[in-house]
């Protein structure tokens, strides 16, 4: 009889410290993973300069980190998989703060050079020269 007591605090306590770590554990953090992907799609349809071009960089770098919190939550990283979660986020601001200004820039240039209609004018006139 004892000894079927011995196994089975044996087993509580097992089980008593599986839950003790369970509780242990932060929450893992958010990985944001569709927030650098559309930021990076939307830096390649915008890719009219070199600032939305450096949205596409920043967009696959915080793709590759917004992919290693899963894996470093599961390591027990729980600091690592925080500060990948928090760098994924601030690049992907960072690449929609490059569309922005790229988008500025482009209508900025539109209106510098006249509006639409003289730019298509332009373009016209330099197809012809080629002809």
């Amino acid at each position: 009889m004892s000894e079927f007591n011995q196994e089975n605090q044996n087993d509580q306590s097992t089980s008593y410290q599986d839950n003790l770590e369970d509780f242990a554990q932060p929450p893992k953090p958010a990985n944001n993973l569709a927030l650098p992907i559309v930021a990076t799609v939307l830096s390649l349809i915008t890719c009219c300069g070199y600032v939305s071009c450096l949205g596409v960089i920043l967009g696959i770098i915080a793709i590759v980190f917004s992919t290693q919190v899963d894996s470093k939550y599961a390591l027990g990283d729980y600091a690592g998989a925080e500060n990948a979660a928090k760098y994924a986020k601030i690049l992907s601001f960072i690449a929609f703060g490059t569309i922005v200004i790229s988008i500025i820039l482009v209508i900025v240039s539109i209106i510098m050079n006249g509006g639409i209609d003289t730019m298509v004018e332009r373009y016209k006139e330099t197809m012809e020269q080629y002809r």
